[in-house]
């Protein structure tokens, strides 16, 4: 942490916990103030919102660890930066907090997207939690007439109802997001630390226990697999090292790698210090099974995530986003599948490609709401192979979206996919529904170039103790005439931009030389009828499988002639972790021990 490069709050945080030039440390948070404060000489709820939002985790851990009340390390914060903190706080609750989006009713209501919403209102509890015993600020009333003691009861019961409603209804809507996970997941690791209630803390922790579970079996040295949510086009969807995921998964896994100074120069950064300062820690069980793919060995998983929206008669205040959401946790609509092995992974998501995307909930048309996704869910979504030779190595299919004007340098697609799976073999077509989006390629990894080959319309790979090979389909000529071109040194363009194309891996202890690998693939039969075109191949088991998908209706594609089941009856399935049949919990269950899981 000696880089200049690091910002004076998180050299703050790290003076202050490691106990070290206490007064540089308090100096480096009144400059990290003031830059808050800015040009407007003063702190308002507004500047509160809008210049410390990001920031708010940190401050927040600051407070609770080293202020003159902390349980932990009291009086390393000096009186005047603790005071000048503190109406930080008063001002940000002021900024978000209301009963009235407290109400349990609106615990499936998004505000701007699923991070920004527990930026939003995690922080703001914490944050009026900390000012409830202060005489400075008792009998205050907030913006809407309430006092602290009414906001932090409305919000207790809240988040007990948030934590257990994530846990039944398959944890978040940015699933696995490389850019969001690292400003969602320490929120909730502060409401373990922090919050007073054991109730609320007991939640969190089960919370944080099934995400990581879930994480832990389908990821590859902390590359997780699958689908994933709001993945954007660059660095995020191509590198494993730059997703947040990775990032605290080391951390929480004991690697010292993720906290490297140099990933900690802006304020907003805070992530690395709340996990590895936390006492949170992950169950061994967990641990145990994310350390060990071998023993894991070969598997599905089936997992429900919170997708389709739903309308609301009244919408509650919503922090002063230009967006909102309301989520159907009863009927999601969004399945994730991944297959897994010990030498890569690959998943998709199956979607509903009759629902429309939408970025608000409408009173005066619930219909919208009713038959749409929400932005955050169908933002950028990943699907592909991701590979355990480095966690760089990848391949998947991109549609060509257009610039983010609120991510420069990115580009953002919504829906892009339609996909099916089936254990190793996936089958995926541009969503044709989605106008914004051109052409259709394939992303390979830095050094694929050079070793893929292109043999009888299949393009094939061997990636460390793998085999990878796929293929497009005509939509509209003879089933093989479509081609690919490289665009660059990384990305395969098809020929026909509607075109679908069907990924296939295989495992060298299946197929030692590559050519029994092309052998089985090319025992495959494609077939194309009208709009329906049928995928046929023999699976692990040695059964006979259909995928099927539609060219341009918008059905549902089938496995075997019967349609996905986008609400299925358990939302967890795999070997591993699986839902209780009660519908009130999960089992984790690996090398002859569980954890049970009481939501």
């Amino acid at each position: 942490m000696e880089s200049e490069k690091v910002s004076d709050l998180n050299r703050a945080f790290a003076g202050l916990w490691l106990d070290h030039d206490l007064e540089e440390a308090n100096d480096r948070l009144r400059i990290a103030f003031n830059e808050i404060v800015g040009k407007e000489k003063k702190i308002t709820p507004s500047v509160a919102d809008e210049k410390a939002k990001w920031q708010m985790r940190t401050w927040i851990r600051i407070y609770y660890l080293f202020s003159d009340k902390s349980a932990w390390f009291p009086g390393r914060l000096q009186s005047d930066i603790q005071e000048k903190i503190e109406f930080l706080f008063w001002n940000y609750g002021l900024a978000k907090s209301s009963i009235e989006r407290a109400d349990p009713k609106y615990v499936w209501f998004i505000q701007g997207s699923e991070n920004h919403d527990m930026m939003d209102l995690g922080n703001a509890f914490l944050a009026l939690q900390a000012l409830k015993d202060l005489p400075k600020y008792s009998g205050r009333k907030l913006t809407d007439g309430h006092s602290i003691e009414e906001h932090l009861a409305a919000w207790n019961s809240y988040f007990k109802l948030y934590c257990t409603e994530r846990c039944k209804h398959g944890l978040f809507i940015e699933v696995g997001s490389p850019t969001y996970g690292k400003y969602l997941i320490p929120e909730i690791v502060n409401l373990f630390d922090f919050a007073e209630d054991s109730e609320l803390r007991s939640k969190a922790k089960t919370l944080l226990d099934l995400t990581w579970a879930n994480w832990s079996m389908e990821q590859l040295g902390g590359v997780r697999g699958g689908g994933k949510a709001r993945c954007y086009q660059g660095n995020y969807s191509r590198n494993g090292r730059s997703d947040s995921w990775f990032q605290m998964g080391h951390i929480l896994l004991g690697s010292q790698w993720a906290l490297d100074g140099s990933r900690y120069t802006h304020p907003i950064q805070g992530f690395g210090f709340v996990l590895a300062t936390t006492g949170y820690f992950l169950p061994e069980l967990v641990k145990d099974l994310a350390l060990s793919p071998e023993d894991r060995g070969e598997y599905a998983v089936v997992s429900q995530s919170p997708g389709k929206m739903k309308s609301l008669d009244e919408i509650p205040p919503y922090g002063g986003h230009s967006c909102w959401y309301s989520m159907d946790s009863k009927d999601p609509r969004l399945v994730r599948y991944t297959w897994c092995t010990p030498d890569h992974i690959m998943g998709s998501f199956w979607v509903d490609p009759s629902l429309a995307v939408e970025f608000n909930i409408h009173p005066d048309q619930p219909e919208r709401a009713d038959n749409s996704y929400p932005a955050i869910s169908a933002q950028n979504r990943w699907q592909g192979i991701v590979f355990a030779t480095d966690p760089d190595a990848r391949i998947f299919p991109q549609c060509v979206g257009k610039p983010d004007k609120n991510h420069p340098g990115l580009s953002t697609t919504y829906d892009q996919q339609i996909a099916v799976q089936h254990e190793n073999v996936m089958l995926i077509r541009k969503n044709p529904a989605m106008k914004n989006l051109t052409g259709l390629r394939v992303y390979l990894s830095p050094g694929m170039k050079e070793r893929i080959v292109e043999e009888g319309g299949w393009w094939l790979i061997e990636e460390g103790d793998s085999c990878a090979a796929f293929r497009a389909f005509s939509a509209t000529g003879e089933i093989d005439s479509v081609s690919m071109a490289w665009d660059d040194d990384s990305f395969l363009r098809l020929s026909e931009p509607d075109a679908p194309i069907v990924f296939v891996t295989g495992r060298k202890k299946d197929f030692p030389e590559v050519d029994d690998f092309l052998d089985w693939v090319n025992s495959h039969e494609s077939i194309r009828e009208g709009d329906q075109l049928d995928y046929r191949f023999t699976d692990s088991s040695g059964s006979d499988r259909t995928l099927t998908i539609w060219l341009r209706d918008p059905k549902l594609p089938a496995i075997d002639g019967e349609p996905i089941q986008l609400s299925p009856t358990v939302v967890y399935q795999s070997p591993f972790l699986n839902s209780r049949s009660d519908g009130n919990g999960a089992i984790l269950q690996f090398k002859g021990h569980e954890i049970q899981f009481d939501f």
